[in-house]
């Protein structure tokens, strides 16, 4: 029985002339699965948690807790300073720690613009749903008095949902 001879591309003629008997790789399917590999792997790949700025001399609590941080406005408590989203908004905190009211009016004017300004966003964007959310970081060495008039003032000024970020020990 003859074998009847195999048809060949024209790419694959010519590589088969200029290289002799091999035939070279060809890139095309190569590049394509590459492609579809990284795709794969960047629509698996999953960060988990929110990243926060992180303000200077706070050292957070510990704790074993594993939920994550979700995107919300982010309030830092320093031993001397209030900042809000980076931003110092309180620059003195000494005669907090021995006055008796619990609304710091300071925080509250910063927060409520930012309510406001979240709940105009929430009536023209209609995706934008506006929960509330705040995250406040504290240092471990901060009275609680002083951080319950925080937390006081963050209910007040619309946010309700209030998360206390820490560290997460092993």
């Amino acid at each position: 029985m003859a074998q009847e001879p195999t048809a060949r591309t024209g790419r694959a003629r010519r590589a088969q002339s200029l290289l002799g008997e091999r035939s070279p790789i060809l890139l095309t399917p190569l590049v394509d699965m590459f492609t579809i590999l990284l795709i794969f792997l960047l629509l698996s790949y999953s960060t988990g948690g929110q990243l926060m700025y992180m303000a200077q001399n706070i050292l957070m609590p510990e704790s074993v807790s594993r939920e994550q941080l979700e995107p919300a406005v982010e309030v830092a408590v320093a031993k001397d300073r209030i900042y809000v989203n980076g931003e110092v908004v309180m620059d003195n905190l000494a005669g907090w720690y021995t006055d008796k009211k619990l609304l710091m009016p300071a925080l509250y004017e910063n927060l409520k613009k930012k309510a406001l300004k979240f709940k105009e966003m929430e009536q023209k964007v209609p995706l934008f749903h506006f929960t509330g959310k705040i995250t406040i970081q504290a240092d471990r060495a901060l009275p609680f008095h002083v951080l319950k008039k925080v937390l006081y003032t963050a209910d007040r000024a619309d946010f309700p949902r209030i998360s206390l970020a820490v560290y997460q020990r092993d």
